[in-house]
């Protein structure tokens, strides 16, 4: 068990030290911003369950909108650890900066397919993995206006999480994530992003929670060596539904 943590933290030590080190050599364009999420997980049947979110991004500087984006997913328990979801993600990208002069929000359209595999043999620790798929659909634009058809390049994303199980219920947890994305396609670079966040997760009812962090993003721009460096606070307000109860 002690061997299985030590190896899960180093990894996860990894995969935060070697973006840092490497964008500590480019250029990179500092932002803040806080994101406004709503989660629902509605229990379908013993094998089916539904996630619906809903998330705000703006930036900190002149509460200037960053980024709108709904998620919706379907998941199939193959087994209690072990399940697969295929879903629909709908967004609305604002300019990339907040004194932008063009407001011109870029939608896209992204179909993905995701696997889960969670571990939990160690008390009071949950160890979680998820691979994710995107097919991206970026309406095509000049900056200024949107024009016809639609770019398309495949996103992979691989996100490694543990959760501390706190309180005398043990359902309220401290969570630490860490998530590596990497493109293919044409005209995309192959290193898209790195997220990693640190957050608190407080049930307020037996069903419903709220979830406060930090999130630390990094993510290239169109040119290989410049770089966003984001600093986000996240809420999250999750309630988890059951209709199978009589």
């Amino acid at each position: 068990m002690v061997n299985k943590l030590t190896g899960t933290l180093f990894t996860l030590f990894l995969l935060i030290l070697i973006p840092n080190t490497v964008l500590s050599q480019n250029h990179i364009t500092h932002q803040n911003l806080m994101w406004f999420r709503a989660m629902t997980n509605a229990t379908l049947s013993k094998k089916f369950f539904l996630v619906n979110e809903i998330d705000n991004r703006r930036f900190i500087d002149g509460n200037i909108q960053h980024h709108t984006i709904q998620h919706n997913h379907l998941h199939y328990k193959v087994n209690p650890k072990f399940d697969v979801a295929w879903g629909q993600t709908f967004s609305w990208q604002s300019p990339q900066f907040p004194d932008a002069e063009k407001k011109l929000v870029i939608p896209e359209i992204r179909p993905f397919q995701e696997f889960n595999f969670s571990e939990n043999s160690m008390k009071n620790i949950i160890f979680s993995t998820r691979i994710r798929i995107d097919e991206r659909f970026i309406r095509k634009n000049d900056g200024v206006q949107l024009l016809d058809g639609y770019n398309f390049n495949f996103r992979y994303r691989t996100r490694f999480q543990m959760q501390i199980l706190i309180g005398k219920k043990k359902k309220d947890n401290v969570k630490i994530i860490d998530e590596l994305m990497l493109n293919s396609g044409k005209n995309v670079n192959f290193f898209d992003q790195n997220r990693v966040y640190f957050g608190f997760e407080k049930f307020l009812l037996k069903n419903t929670s709220l979830e406060m962090g930090y999130l630390r993003w990094y993510q290239q721009r169109q040119t290989i060596d410049t770089y966003f460096q984001r600093d986000i606070i996240r809420f999250t307000l999750l309630q988890k539904l059951n209709f199978t109860k009589k």
